[in-house]
């Protein structure tokens, strides 16, 4: 085989991941077995079948060549979420809880991709502990392996699609594997760093240490969702105070966090106008809520403020936590909390979304086009960060844009074909597009067990293509296509 359609470096990622995903699994198996719970059963064999794959899968990329190609970053970037995927759904399909392998994986993938649905017949809460933690530490997993992918691999397959519009960021990224290494080491840290510090955080509110620990972990990887009902429960504001803030680390650039923390200056964050518009965004949609409430008279000023902040950063976030019941506000707050899980949060971040980068890069575009039209003569360019933003990262980010709008239409389109209304399927698609699950309860679904096997793998795909960049998935059907043309 040629060096060009060997995939050597392919091999070695999905293997290191597979092998990540069995150590996992002997967490909540140790655990289960402490807590004396026969869930324990449940957890042997997944571990055993992914470690077995993950060392084939090493063994078949040992002679890799040390830098990544396109076509080797595409694949990984697609196939590597359905491979933990599978292993993931193992323990779920075999505690008997859901009915088929459909279901299972979807719950699988919903976890891994930190979207939070489910199709569970009844509240999360209700699994097993063992189970339960398997569900945060997937999808803990789920906000590394994006960190991963955004360090290493998406770079190489995309130009980083609007992720490096600026000469000192280019820094981090290298398709070198030494290079690589460092990089998710980099962003591993900064990503383990504040989800103990979440940890703390929520112990300090008063959670017990295991579940200050399993919530840090759904919160930093933006998986809220999973959990929606539970400071309905707990009705506590210092606990609603740590999740915010929180929720908060989990959209900031946790690449622009460990620069800042590695050059122990807090300035650097304030000067990236991103996150100054992801404030600036958070405050005005938070306002907006809360000034709209109180004038309905729902909430006092003071309760008004509260839940309109939390949940607008909630859904900005792409967490979907619930401080109060969304689902019975006007159509007005609804729809605002509906319209900010698509901008997101920052770029480098584990959150989903378009991301308020390129969004400002659009916005800024348009405006230039404006000034064109009215001065033809006029030279204008689209800046950011005091830095021009290149004609290619430019058409890229038009480009994403384009199809991200359109996957997400003709997915409502095709998941409406179940018998819900439009309005409901269009919630079910931006929550699997934007990996934010709480979108489908702002139109009264919480659970989609009802749905038949093919719209839940349908879903389950969606759910993918919003952590995938799109990209890299045209990218593989284009090399696919190739290839079957030079095999007829």
């Amino acid at each position: 085989m040629e060096k060009r359609d060997r995939l050597d470096l392919f091999w070695v990622l999905m293997g290191r991941m597979a092998a990540v995903m069995g150590l996992a699994l002997l967490i909540p198996m140790t655990a289960a077995w402490i807590w004396s719970e026969p869930e324990y059963r449940l957890f042997p064999l997944p571990a055993g079948i992914a470690l077995l794959l993950g060392s084939f899968m090493m063994w078949l990329g040992r002679d890799h060549m040390r830098q990544l190609t396109t076509r080797e970053g595409a694949l990984f970037m697609v196939l590597v979420w359905p491979l933990m995927g599978i292993i993931g759904l193992l323990p779920y399909y075999l505690s008997g809880l859901l009915p088929d392998p459909a279901s299972a994986f979807f719950e699988s993938i919903s976890s891994l991709t930190t979207t939070g649905l489910s199709c569970l017949p009844f509240e999360r809460e209700g699994l097993p502990h063992a189970l339960l933690l398997w569900h945060s530490i997937m999808s803990w997993l789920g906000g590394l392996n994006f960190i991963v992918i955004l360090v290493t691999v998406l770079p190489q397959v995309s130009g980083c699609f609007g992720l490096t519009l600026s000469a000192r960021q280019t820094i981090f990224f290298s398709p070198v594997w030494n290079r690589m290494a460092r990089s998710v080491r980099q962003g591993a840290g900064v990503y383990g760093g504040l989800t103990l510090l979440a940890a703390v955080l929520f112990f300090l509110a008063g959670l017990s240490p295991a579940d200050a620990l399993m919530r840090a972990m759904m919160t930093l990887s933006s998986s809220g969702g999973s959990s929606m009902h539970s400071f309905l429960f707990y009705d506590n504001g210092l606990l609603e105070l740590a999740a915010g803030f929180a929720m908060l680390l989990s959209g900031l650039n946790l690449l622009l966090c460990w620069k800042a923390w590695h050059s122990r200056s807090l300035w650097l964050l304030w000067q990236d106008a991103e996150l100054r518009a992801f404030l600036a965004v958070l405050l005005a949609a938070g306002l907006a809520v809360s000034v709209h409430l109180y004038l309905r008279g729902l909430y006092g000023p003071d309760e008004s403020l509260r839940y309109g902040l939390f949940q607008a950063l909630s859904f900005l976030s792409t967490n979907g936590f619930a401080s109060a019941p969304f689902w019975t506000w006007p159509d007005f707050d609804r729809y605002v909390l509906f319209l900010l899980v698509f901008v997101g949060g920052c770029i480098g971040s584990a959150a989903g979304g378009l991301k308020v980068m390129r969004l400002m890069v659009l916005l800024r575009m348009a405006r230039a086009e404006l000034h064109r039209t009215l001065h033809p003569h006029m030279v204008v360019s689209v800046r950011l960060d005091g830095l021009p933003v290149g004609a290619k990262i430019a058409g890229r980010i038009l480009a994403f844009f384009f199809l991200y709008m359109l996957i997400f239409v003709l997915f409502s389109l095709l998941i409406s074909l179940t018998g819900i209304t439009l309005m409901q399927a269009m919630g079910v698609a931006a929550g699997c597009l934007t990996s934010t699950g709480s979108t489908a309860a702002l139109f009264g679904l919480e659970s989609l067990h009802f749905l038949p096997a093919w719209a839940k793998l349908v879903c389950s795909i969606l759910m993918v293509l919003g952590r995938v960049e799109i990209f890299s998935f045209l990218i593989l059907l284009d090399a696919g296509t190739h290839l079957l043309r030079r095999r007829w």
